[in-house]
């Protein structure tokens, strides 16, 4: 945690459970008036990033996990809370990237994933294309989270397979927004065949289709964002 955030300065448990209880809701705006009304009293864009969102996400992990709300309800709160980190992340942008160095990609096969051929193949395809790529196989979700945290990636493509890996591919969605929020984060795999909407369903910016279109999806993506 920045030095800027103060352990004092952190939100209660039950501000956190109010946030998270409008993230759950069935108001749009809930939630993003709770943060509007901490800024307007003088919290922090750090405390509001690293204490109410960040909370936010641990909390909505921690219910999932106690089957105290559905998949579908914790993407529907997913959702609305990557729009309030897009709506912060350039803000935070210097105090999350001081200390990282920026690498162009990092691929990763989700956790619990066994076929890691294509990941393999599409790793290789962009380092001849001259791209540096960082590749994950075999990870688990926190080495992948921590690995994050100590990289300023600019894309990271995760892979996935079987129908079974859309939680813990949501998970992992999840936690890279808080740990990166100035990364595209994309999906990639034969996940897609079984979830045609998952760019939707679990928030990713993007997806990519085939190994053909990889590179040309994925530059896509940051020229839009550099644009």
């Amino acid at each position: 945690m920045p030095r800027t955030v103060r352990k004092e300065d952190l939100p209660t448990p039950s501000e956190i459970d109010l946030l998270c209880a409008a993230l759950l809701s069935s108001d749009e705006q809930a939630a993003d008036k709770i943060i509007l009304s901490a800024r307007r009293d003088g919290v922090t864009i750090d405390t509001i990033y690293l204490g109410y969102v960040a909370g936010a996400a641990r909390q909505l992990g921690e219910m999932w996990e106690d089957d105290r709300v559905s998949f579908v309800e914790v993407t529907l709160a997913s959702g609305r809370l990557y729009r309030v980190i897009r709506g912060l992340r350039h803000v935070v942008a210097r105090t999350l990237g001081e200390d990282r160095q920026q690498y162009p990609a990092l691929f990763a096969l989700v956790p619990g994933e066994t076929h890691t051929l294509s990941i393999e193949m599409a790793t290789d395809l962009f380092r001849r294309e001259g791209w540096e790529v960082d590749l994950a196989v075999g990870q688990s979700h926190d080495e992948i989270v921590q690995r994050s945290e100590t990289h300023q990636y600019q894309a990271i493509v995760l892979v996935a397979h079987s129908d079974r890996m859309i939680e813990p591919l949501a998970r992992m969605i999840l936690a890279l927004r808080i740990s990166q929020p100035l990364a595209h984060v994309l999906v990639a795999g034969n996940i897609l065949t079984h979830f045609p909407d998952i760019k939707d369903l679990v928030g990713a910016d993007a997806v990519v289709k085939d190994i053909e279109t990889a590179t040309e999806t994925v530059r896509t993506v940051l020229e839009s964002d550099a644009s």
